[in-house]
């Protein structure tokens, strides 16, 4: 069965190991790669003709987005450039949990690139600089579960039981009552039996298995650069150039995790008068959010003889810094009306970490031919996930490192466009595949993709280009994970997931 990646819990460091911070819903290693992997992996397209042509530009680049494909390309510009383009995304789930099946919908746009590029007067050859705004990564997501679980319940998860301070499920001390109420979200929502307030206990809660549980999971935000670069003829056919890439933006996990008493007559949790006796419902609201700061470099060679081109690209690592604060909120209620809130905690639960990421290096080759307005082009870039690295904090990253490097895989992607133009306008076609860096994940589990688009030359200065991608791929859940030997766990087993992707450039050369 392909691995499941674990969703992001709150309290739980985004990239960390288990070891960190306590786990709020799942713990598991594979919660913290999978951004990493989502860093390291390719980049949105920065403009419309790079969106229409499958991302395949390595040799292809024309002007601005040289910036971004191959730098070396920028050597050739003729004359001053600005640009502007809009980004859309229309990102829709239709997952499958214990035999339902949900769907989920989700819509961001975005300014998506700004630039300009100008050519100096050489000697001999070209040379040509250029700076732009891009948006690199759209952290666009969504999905959504509804089922009765006959099995298992998240509620009696030790990780639930225990999430919320540093009091083990068995505990020998004085004030246990107080110290609960204040750190432990499972007993401050009335989820759990009660507890002496002195001497040892242990923490319990009765069987909830058989309630509706539903949820939706939507992630935002994005990463940007700014991107200075140049290119410069070094020989009469041979261009070398290089950008570099200042890293910026934001990420907001949010979730929303319900179990209600849906049965008439409704399940009997207790026999007893107060919580947790007559539950009705629960729901645990979690949030994450991040700053991300960095940066890292681009090189690139482009041998151009006019019909045929051929370049190649080399990416250092992205190092990027995160600044990371986190909070789990929720409330229960019960049939004598009880209800309970985490607003009356003294702490709720709450994180707040720093740490790096650094994404391994890239590697990139492209070729195209170019002859009577037709422009035939393949590249392929790749990169090892498998040395992805998190570094730079207090603990100890060996554990996730260790993880990383044994569960995942080096990604070679695939490219191939086409263009044509006659009477000032352009027609566009691309595809792309690029695979799971996960060892032993099916094919289904990569991410295909077919584009198209349009240009026009307005005049003999002014372009107005536009382009759409569809992309499909499979990725599975882990709702929480369970306890071994004991409370099972809840899995999404399959998540079909397509991606409308569109852009609308605009571009004046003077």
């Amino acid at each position: 069965m392909p691995r499941l990646k674990y969703m992001v819990r709150l309290k739980f460091i985004f990239f960390f190991t288990t070891l960190l911070v306590p786990c709020a819903l799942v713990p598991g290693l594979r919660a913290q790669v999978n951004e990493g992997i989502l860093l390291g992996t390719q980049p949105l397209s920065s403009d419309a003709r790079g969106t229409a042509m499958g991302g395949n530009l390595i040799s292809a680049a024309d002007g601005i987005d040289a910036l971004d494909y191959n730098p070396a390309a920028l050597a050739p510009i003729a004359s001053r450039e600005f640009t502007i383009s809009g980004f859309n995304r229309d990102y829709n789930s239709n997952a499958g949990f214990l035999g339902s099946s949900s769907t989920s919908q989700f819509d961001a746009g975005a300014l998506s690139s700004i630039g300009f590029a100008s050519p100096f007067p050489t000697v001999q050859g070209h040379f040509a600089t250029a700076i732009s705004f891009d948006r690199v990564r759209d952290y666009t997501s969504a999905y959504s579960f509804s089922a009765v679980n006959p099995s298992s319940s998240y509620f009696n998860t030790k990780g639930f039981l225990t999430e919320g301070g540093s009091m083990p499920l068995t505990q020998s001390g004085t004030g246990n009552r107080d110290y609960l109420g204040n750190y432990n979200l499972a007993y401050a929502l009335g989820l759990t039996y009660d507890v002496p307030d002195s001497g040892a206990f242990t923490l319990a809660a009765p069987s909830y298995a058989g309630m509706l549980q539903s949820g939706n999971v939507t992630t935002e935000g994005g990463l940007n650069a700014v991107r200075i670069g140049g290119g410069i003829d070094v020989a009469p056919t041979i261009s070398l150039g290089v950008t570099a890439n200042i890293l910026f933006g934001t990420y907001d996990f949010m979730e929303n995790y319900s179990e209600t008493n849906s049965h008439n007559p409704p399940i009997v949790t207790d026999t007893g008068t107060a919580a947790p006796a007559g539950f009705q419902s629960a729901t645990i609201t979690s949030h994450l959010h991040q700053d991300q700061s960095g940066g890292s470099l681009k090189f690139g060679f482009l041998a151009d003889e006019k019909i045929f081109k051929i370049g190649a690209t080399i990416e250092t690592p992205q190092v990027l810094h995160i600044d990371e604060t986190s909070s789990q909120t929720g409330f229960a209620s019960f049939a004598n009306g009880d209800v309970f809130s985490s607003d009356q905690m003294s702490i709720p639960p709450i994180g707040a970490q720093t740490y790096d990421i650094v994404t391994p290096w890239k590697f990139g080759a492209g070729a195209s031919v170019h002859i009577l307005g037709l422009v035939g082009s393949a590249s392929v870039s790749y990169v090892d996930m498998a040395s992805l690295a998190f570094t730079n904090t207090e603990f100890d990253m060996s554990a996730l490192n260790s993880y990383a490097s044994d569960s995942l895989r080096g990604v070679l992607s695939y490219q191939l466009g086409a263009e044509y133009k006659f009477l000032g306008i352009s027609l566009r076609a691309g595809y792309s595949f690029e695979a799971s860096p996960y060892k032993g994940d099916p094919t289904n589990y990569g991410i295909t993709a077919i584009s198209g688009g349009l240009g026009f030359a307005l005049t003999k200065y002014v372009d107005l280009e536009a382009a759409i991608r569809y992309s499909t791929y499979h990725t599975n859940h882990a709702i929480y994970l369970g306890d071994p030997g004991g409370t099972p766990g809840a899995n999404i087993t399959d998540d079909a997931v397509s991606r409308d992707d569109m852009s609308l450039t605009f571009s004046y050369r003077y």
